[in-house]
């Protein structure tokens, strides 16, 4: 009878298993054997998709908060927060990250429009152009069903996240530049 204090307060234990525990309260712990007494304490990623919130990519809560949160690299967005979060949870669109003047890691890509390197970006379905977050949720109004792709004129720019670049991508993008800087010259 005295052990309650032993298994009680431990999280993830499977709990009293004589009914007789302190901490799972009510009339199952007063009866010994009866089910239903123990308290089990169940991971947030464990739980079934309804108590998630991260889109179908299965993000966690905090997880999603910190690829919604604004980078700070324009003033204001006229986007409601909660779609801007649903599409990012989905996968429709890139994490809003904060950019850097240079490339930090080889797979790195930079925006034509604010000159900044990203980790994720998006690519135009249109061009193949890549555009970060930011500058997509400033050239896109939420309200607008189509706006014009500033790349290539098309009227209806649609966008997609850019896959993850491999060794054949980055050796491919240092050709290119190479040239361009040849040609320069």
């Amino acid at each position: 009878m005295g052990n309650s204090s032993s298994s009680g307060g431990q999280s993830g234990s499977s709990g009293n298993q004589n009914g007789g525990g302190s901490s799972s309260g009510g009339l199952g712990s007063r009866i010994a054997g009866a089910s239903g007494t123990h308290r089990v304490h169940l991971p947030l990623s464990s739980l079934p998709s309804p108590f998630r919130s991260g889109g179908s990519l299965g993000l966690s809560k905090s997880e999603l908060d910190a690829r919604c949160q604004p980078s700070g690299l324009y003033p204001s967005c006229e986007w409601e927060p909660k779609q801007i979060r649903r599409l990012i949870g989905d996968g429709k669109l890139a994490a809003r990250l904060k950019g850097s003047d240079s490339c930090i890691s080889k797979s790195d890509r930079e925006c034509p429009i604010c000159f900044m390197y990203y980790s994720e970006t998006n690519t135009s379905k249109c061009c193949n152009a890549t555009v970060c977050t930011e500058c997509y949720l400033q050239i896109k109004p939420q309200k607008d069903k189509h706006t014009t792709c500033p790349f290539c004129n098309n009227p209806k720019m649609a966008i997609s996240v850019q896959r993850a670049m491999d060794e054949d991508d980055i050796l491919k993008r240092d050709e290119e530049e190479q040239k361009v800087i040849e040609a320069a010259i």
